[in-house]
């Protein structure tokens, strides 16, 4: 007999491919903006910010009385937003999810994020006030916290930034990293910021998907388990090169440029740069503060995952490669980009 999970956050990129990547589950989808998900066997529209998930009542408790564990990937995602929009989403939101896996008598799989080590080793400190990462992590690491108290069963999944499928570069949307690639590969960086001693960090979204999927099937909990390459990460210089070829592949000739420590006087002020190039600048001034504040290179789990999981063994060299081929293609990539 299959056994039921519910999945929240179905329509999102680690969503989708979570919900395509589990067997021997019946997947109940929990979406908020599109319900034309075919990786779940049925989709429920749902709104994290009210009660009872926005569910009538009726059908909240039947879907209690289904569902045998939860997987809480439902959030928002997108970064420099107020604590007070990420508090009615994501910690108000994974209360409700607790009080529906009380209910069900289900464990709990929440998707947070590695980059809530930063505030767990007491970095916050070296975060700007206005960092654009630090509220989102807030929130994650809140929603953490209230799973853990909850008295549930659990377990934490920490991904890193998701790239695209490992053999096709395809996810159903494109990521951070691709938007920041793209700008990159336009020869409009004037300089790469990164503090001394961080990697590039990124995970392809198969890998993340199998992993995640695999400890569900299995009942893995008790376990904080990181998607993340850790000390197996790419190099700037390295990521540099990969745009720099990627660039040449679409008739564009750029260069590598100067990677540089943002905790020092930069090259050219933020000012005085170009208001878009400004936006990708600091994100990337932000997000290595982050990093740096993680350790520099962050804690993984892929060893013990490949191990126990089957979780593949794949080049996150040659995923980023795949993922930036695959978003220069439009033609490939439209369906994909109009169902986001």
């Amino acid at each position: 007999m299959l056994r039921t999970v519910l999945l929240t956050g179905v329509s999102g990129v680690v969503g989708r491919a979570v919900a395509a990547e589990l067997r021997g589950f019946h997947v109940v989808g929990l979406a908020h903006s599109d319900t034309e998900v075919p990786e779940a066997d049925e989709v429920l529209w749902a709104d994290l910010r009210q009660p009872l998930l926005g569910l009538p009542q009726a059908q909240w408790h039947e879907l209690a009385e289904r569902v045998d564990v939860v997987v809480h990937s439902g959030a928002l995602t997108n970064w420099g937003q107020t604590r007070e929009i990420y508090q009615g989403i994501n910690i108000d939101g994974t209360a409700r999810i607790i009080e529906f896996a009380r209910a069900a008598g289900a464990p709990i799989h929440l998707i947070s994020s590695c980059f809530v080590h930063a505030l767990e080793r007491g970095g916050i400190d070296d975060l700007r006030p206005g960092n654009v990462v630090t509220p989102y992590i807030w929130s994650k690491l809140e929603s953490e916290r209230l799973v853990a108290r909850s008295g549930l069963p659990y377990s934490i999944h920490r991904p890193t930034n998701v790239i695209g499928d490992s053999v096709t570069g395809a996810s159903s949307r494109p990521q951070i990293v691709q938007q920041v690639s793209e700008w990159f590969c336009r020869g409009k960086a004037p300089y790469f910021p990164l503090h001394p001693g961080n990697l590039m960090d990124f995970v392809p979204l198969d890998v993340t998907a199998h992993a995640i999927a695999r400890a569900v099937e299995a009942d893995a909990l008790g376990r904080v388990l990181w998607q993340t390459y850790g000390g197996e990460a790419m190099t700037a210089d390295e990521a540099q090169e990969i745009m720099v070829e990627h660039a040449a592949s679409r008739g564009r000739s750029i260069t590598p440029v100067p990677v540089v420590d943002p905790t020092l006087p930069l090259p050219v002020p933020l000012e005085r740069i170009a208001p878009m190039s400004r936006t990708f600048l600091q994100v990337l001034i932000d997000t290595s503060e982050v990093t740096n504040a993680c350790g520099g290179v962050l804690p993984s789990s892929l060893p013990e995952l490949r191990e126990e999981f089957d979780v593949p063994a794949v080049s996150d060299r040659d995923a980023y490669r795949r993922t930036l081929e695959y978003w220069a293609h439009p033609e490939l990539g439209s369906d994909r980009k109009e169902s986001a």
